[in-house]
């Protein structure tokens, strides 16, 4: 890498080297005239040998116009000098004069401004080409985050997904910064919660999470999809020169005055590497429990959660059920100026004012279980943790719930009952689950019937034979979606939970401290009143909410053996078993 001084002392050295092309223009010839082009470059790389730099032909690189915005068209005619290359601080330039007073002053700003500097000698005829590629950014239409497709144009997801077909061709043309804020958006105003490029051999897909269900977008070919994945990873703080092994990151962007988190995480795959962004609309949805799909008795116990003076309250479910919204629901309601509310999240979805909200930080050693120790310390009377992933922190949650705190978090399981062999696998021990338990509730997210589009359709006799299980007197028909552009001709529009849950009676707590099987004890919180999340759905069927075949989809059971595979540790082990604990 060679400073300002080691530039004009090789200059000096190459002089003579290009003595005849300077004598060219100084009688007014143009040297391109009077040698071609092959001769040119073998006289430039020829001279960098001499001079001790670096040559660049730019007739043969793809120049990113995002790494030409380092300085100003103006900045770059008259220095004649052309960033080409740029990978986090480090900057190649491409130069014709090093020792033209212009170009050392571009070369001092540059480092000043904390780039590192690599200067390569290119050719008259290549430069002139390489600051052509500034027309690509004069050329290029504008692009903000405000003014893509505004609230009031959003007629469709299958208009939206159209629009943004478009968008393959303009990608062409603009720069990655552009074009990933294209992407961005675009998902964004279809309503999607993850953007997911994979790679294949010949193109990569670019798809949408909508609903909870992927759909394709468009296809991007190898050399786009390069520039825009690498300034995703620039974005996201990601390593750029890494591409075989996973990463993690984020960045955000603004809409409408709305911040947008996005969450990065790349894996190395045959044909490239493969990245899920998730988006986190900062913008605050509705919280209420009815709006979330909470009703009847679910509905009751998580009103009376809101009156327990401590103990732990978990959602579980798998990933993309809805839990997160489900625990701000809560923090929602908890939220009263006499109670002092914490949470510990990674990252932080939804802002809430009110309430402290602290994001994990595992690199530096801020982790859930370590961050739990430090905000007991604060006196909170609410803590909400993002999950319960380890022993450390399942202890450390019970025993805040035993001291007088209310303790609010997620975990994964399939079912409401499972959390409890969950927590003993975990390594939480009965004497400490039994009182520190209170309330746990199990979900999924389902599809609503677009309203749009909803047709009354005769009820089937598979609907019928599935929906006398919990109620005799059936409706002669219910509501199907036809498929319209609202919903992109998918017969579904938005998206509320079905789910079980129960209370901690003491009748449980004598099971859990008894080692209790995990038949026996769904049988007693069944005993106890408490509705499947298939009964759940099937109630929101005969509500006309949704379909017999989007719960049967979500839920992945067989509705005909409900009770067992619902909760498979009942079904296969023998019901006297205890369970067993690690």
């Amino acid at each position: 890498m060679a400073d300002i001084n080691e530039i004009n002392t090789a200059a000096q050295a190459g002089t003579q080297g290009n003595a005849q092309v300077q004598a060219d223009k100084a009688t007014g010839k143009d040297p391109m005239a009077s040698v071609n082009a092959d001769f040119e470059e073998r006289e430039t790389k020829q001279r960098a040998q001499k001079m001790g730099m670096n040559y660049v032909n730019l007739l043969e690189v793809r120049i990113n116009p995002d790494h030409l915005k380092i300085i100003t068209e103006q900045e770059a005619l008259q220095a004649e000098i052309v960033p080409f290359f740029k990978l986090g601080k480090k900057v190649r330039l491409a130069l014709t004069h090093p020792t033209k007073q212009s170009t050392q002053a571009i070369i001092r700003k540059l480092k000043e401004q904390g780039y590192a500097i690599n200067v390569n000698l290119a050719s008259d005829t290549s430069l002139k080409h390489g600051l052509k590629s500034y027309e690509k950014i004069r050329s290029a239409e504008p692009i903000t985050s405000e003014n893509i497709i505004s609230e009031e144009e959003i007629a469709s997801f299958e208009q939206e997904i159209q629009n943004l077909s478009a968008i393959k061709q303009k990608l062409q043309n603009v720069t990655a910064e552009e074009a990933l804020n294209y992407l961005s958006v675009g998902a964004l105003k279809t309503g999607a919660s993850d953007i997911h490029y994979q790679p294949e051999e010949g193109e990569v897909y670019v798809r949408f999470r909508i609903d909870g269900v992927l759909q394709d977008v468009l296809t991007l070919d190898k050399s786009t999809y390069a520039y825009v994945s690498n300034q995703l990873k620039y974005k996201a703080g990601m390593k750029l020169n890494v591409a075989s092994v996973p990463q993690d990151g984020r960045y955000f962007f603004v809409v409408n005055q709305r911040k947008i988190d996005v969450r990065v995480s790349s894996i190395p795959t045959e044909y490239g590497e493969s990245f899920v962004c998730r988006l986190l609309d900062s913008k605050q949805k509705s919280l209420s429990f009815n709006d979330l799909g909470f009703e009847g008795r679910n509905l009751e116990i998580l009103k009376k959660s809101l009156t327990l003076p401590n103990g732990m309250v978990l959602v579980t479910g798998p990933t993309g059920s809805g839990k997160t919204t489900t625990l701000y629901g809560l923090l929602n309601a908890f939220n009263t100026p006499e109670k002092k509310i914490i949470t510990l999240e990674d990252p932080i979805e939804y802002h809430l004012s009110g309430i402290t909200q602290s994001q994990i930080n595992e690199k530096r050693g801020y982790t859930f279980a370590s961050g739990l120790k430090a905000i007991l310390r604060q006196d909170p009377d609410v803590v909400m943790l993002g999950e319960i992933r380890d022993k450390d922190t399942a202890e450390t949650g019970a025993q805040a719930a035993l001291t007088g705190h209310i303790l609010l978090s997620t975990l994964h399981t399939n079912s409401a009952i499972e959390t409890i062999p969950r927590l003993l696998n975990i390594g939480l021990e009965p004497y400490m689950i039994a009182p520190a338990l209170s309330i746990v509730v199990a979900q999924r997210l389902i599809r609503k019937i677009c309203p749009y589009c909803a047709v009354q359709k005769p009820i089937s006799q598979s609907e019928q034979t599935q929906l006398q299980k919990i109620q005799a007197n059936l409706p002669v028909s219910l509501p199907h979606g036809e498929g319209c552009q609202k919903c992109s001709h998918t017969g579904y529009l938005g998206q509320l939970s079905i789910s079980e849950m129960f209370e901690t009676s003491e009748a449980l707590k004598q099971l859990i401290l008894n080692g209790a099987s995990t038949a026996q004890l769904f049988e007693q919180v069944r005993s106890e009143g408490m509705v499947t999340m298939i009964e759940d759905g099937l109630s929101k069927v005969l509500q006309g909410i949704t379909t017999l075949e989007e719960v049967e989809r979500v839920t992945r059971l067989s509705i005909n053996q409900e009770e067992q595979n619902a909760h498979p540790d009942a079904a296969e082990a023998d019901p006297s078993a205890p369970i067993q604990t690690t």
